[in-house]
């Protein structure tokens, strides 16, 4: 973890063993983090959810949690901490009345690609990291509660999707339509559609747009290739629509975000 003035980024890699009991842990510091890769349970204080890549993940200091591994694989996760004197500054800033999430995760989204960008940037030591830093912590604090229509998902149901969702996760760049994932996961596309939903937080559509705009931004940062360039690699045929997606969920433009 890098330590900057307040807060600290890295990544942490989760890796099941047969052997260990899934135990319940306890934040030393208020924490936010992005899902990279990989599949768990995630239950803290103030909920549970699926988490799966995208899924944006919130504790609060001293908070207890605890993650169960949904596949073998393990998990990968890009992680910002707080110093509670950094997170008290910025929730005096915004007249809150108490330095604490409300959540403990968000589905992915506009919201969960927004967190990602302010955190590569920060990993990323981009210059305006401080205002990266200032802007995710604000936005943690303001989450609230995601309106999902929940509905049962049997254990087999539910691992069909998390097969769905490794399967976008590799594949985003290429067309999917709604009956061909449904295809793959032996579900109708209306259940599939429900199923997915409520174990994502978000539609089979939705999902790959966001798999592809973390692609493309994180490649934004980290190479020189042509907006263009990146816009086709990452699944956008057309530009235009990949420069406004882009501008909803990252608030400027591609050539700007690189900046």
């Amino acid at each position: 973890m890098q330590d900057i003035s307040g807060y600290s980024v890295g990544e942490e890699v989760c890796v099941p063993s047969p052997r260990l009991r899934v135990r319940e842990k306890r934040y030393a510091l208020p924490a936010i983090g992005v899902v990279l890769s990989g599949s768990f349970e995630y239950r803290a204080q103030n909920g549970a959810a699926t988490a799966v890549p995208g899924t944006v993940i919130l504790g609060n200091r001293t908070e207890s949690f605890c993650c169960h591994p949904r596949d073998s694989i393990g998990n990968r996760r890009q992680v910002v901490n707080f110093g509670q004197e950094f997170l008290d500054e910025v929730a005096d800033s915004c007249g809150l009345a108490a330095a604490r999430f409300q959540v403990a995760a968000i589905p992915p989204g506009r919201f969960s690609g927004a967190v990602f960008g302010s955190m590569r940037r920060l990993a990323l030591q981009r210059e305006d990291r401080e205002e990266a830093a200032y802007d995710l912590a604000q936005a943690a604090l303001h989450a609230n509660r995601s309106e999902i229509v929940s509905m049962p998902v049997s254990g087999r149901n539910r691992q069909r999707v998390l097969s769905i969702v490794r399967h976008l996760e590799r594949y985003y760049p290429e067309p999917w339509s709604l009956k061909s994932l449904a295809g793959l996961a032996r579900l109708s596309p209306c259940y599939f559609l429900r199923v997915f939903r409520t174990v994502t937080g978000q539609s089979p559509a939705q999902y790959l747009m966001n798999a592809r705009l973390r692609a493309a931004a994180n490649d934004l940062l980290t190479t020189c290739a042509p907006v263009s360039e990146i816009a086709l690699r990452t699944g956008f045929n057309d530009i235009s629509h990949f420069n406004a997606s882009f501008r909803n969920v990252f608030g400027r433009s591609p050539s700007h975000w690189r900046l």
